[in-house]
């Protein structure tokens, strides 16, 4: 008997499902990445479902058939489907890493000189900076959903083993004392490397303060995070990853959308701060390490639902799973590029931007290092 193909496979294990968790099924695809839209499953048989998932994710189509199968707790039908994509000798994603376990895979590389050390206790130590403007004196820019970004965030920091400062509805001299206090913070020593996530309105160069209104531009130069926490800043921190996640407008250009922005809508973007610049440590270059994800390219919008929260986030939870520990931290940040970049029609489109890339090895987040089930 010949091997059965992706798309019968697929169709065989959707065929059984109960007519409730197909529905879940068909529900968990629209919602995953904006591939598939609701007009192609709605009403639709379990034939043309599979067909729809083969068109819009190729390759992909059977890991995210387990995916969602796992998601909506149909645990057998997942594990079947596994067991059917091997026995048809089918690629499988994971297939090469798969008897790798995290511990495994980092003593692999803990002596690797191209890739940054992570020890034991460094990761002991790590801890993230989060800061959540959600509420504003201006009642209009209140940012409706940014409550799933906080919680999202919180859980997938602490998934990998960071301690997570939590701040909200800052303004930008609160966001500038925050970062500053955290650039104090004792773990940093011992740490191996932090986050800096910020989530606000925003604009070119500029995060919105929790006061920001026409007649006062309460802001935050996006620049100081790097000059808070370069080798001059915080000497604590060299050689050691630097990430920031920045979940907020750069600019007002955007197509006709339903979905709301992270950006006040009024005036022309900001120039780029012109602050003054440090002398430069003579020990390390005094912005190495650094890589930042920001939600989009300049003077363009980041979009966010009210429900789910912002397209940037939901996409980096999805990414950065525990079965992501073989990936660094480029690779991942460039999936959630993709993942974004492929989300909503012509008018909606956002692409998020790895910006001010100074890390000079790779950096993996080894999920779950410390679990005694790993």
């Amino acid at each position: 008997m010949a091997p059965k193909k992706p798309t019968k496979v697929l169709e065989d294990i959707l065929e059984n499902l109960s007519e409730r968790n197909f529905k879940k099924f068909c529900s968990g695809l629209v919602g995953r990445d904006k591939r598939v839209k609701k007009n192609q499953v709605e009403n639709k048989d379990f034939l043309e479902v599979a067909e729809v998932m083969i068109e819009k994710y190729a390759d992909e189509a059977l890991k995210v058939a387990e995916e969602l199968l796992r998601d909506i707790d149909c645990q057998q039908a997942a594990n079947d489907l596994v067991a059917e994509v091997k026995e048809a000798g089918l690629r499988w994603e994971d297939d090469s890493t798969s008897e790798m376990t995290v511990k495994d895979f980092w003593m692999s590389k803990k002596d690797d000189p191209e890739v940054y050390c992570v020890t034991e206790d460094n990761y002991r130590n790590r801890v993230a900076l989060l800061i959540t403007n959600i509420k504003f004196s201006d009642e209009k820019l209140d940012r409706h959903g940014a409550e799933k970004d906080e919680e999202n965030m919180e859980k997938l920091l602490q998934s990998l083993g960071y301690e997570v400062v939590k701040w909200q509805n800052l303004t930008g001299k609160g966001i500038d004392d925050a970062l500053k206090g955290f650039a104090k913070h004792p773990k940093l020593k011992q740490t191996d490397s932090v986050f800096v996530v910020i989530m606000s309105h925003g604009k070119l160069g500029k995060i919105l303060g929790a006061d920001w209104r026409e007649d006062n531009p309460d802001e935050f130069a996006v620049d100081k995070i790097y000059r808070c926490l370069n080798s001059n800043g915080c000497q604590a921190l060299i050689n050691k990853p630097k990430v920031v996640i920045l979940q907020a407008c750069r600019g007002v250009r955007s197509g006709a959308t339903t979905w709301v922005h992270d950006g006040e809508s009024t005036g022309r973007p900001a120039p780029p701060p012109e602050d003054h610049v440090p002398e430069l440590d003579k020990s390390a270059h005094v912005e190495k390490d650094f890589i930042a994800l920001l939600a989009s390219t300049p003077d363009n919008k980041a979009y966010r639902e009210t429900q789910n929260g912002s397209i940037l986030i939901q996409n980096i939870v999805k990414v950065f799973t525990p079965e992501s520990y073989q990936k660094h931290i480029i690779d991942l940040f460039t999936k959630v590029q993709d993942l974004v970049s492929k989300c909503g029609d012509d008018q909606q489109k956002q692409m998020p931007v790895i910006d001010r890339m100074t890390l000079n090895k790779k950096f993996y987040l080894y999920p779950g290092l410390l679990d005694s089930s790993h």
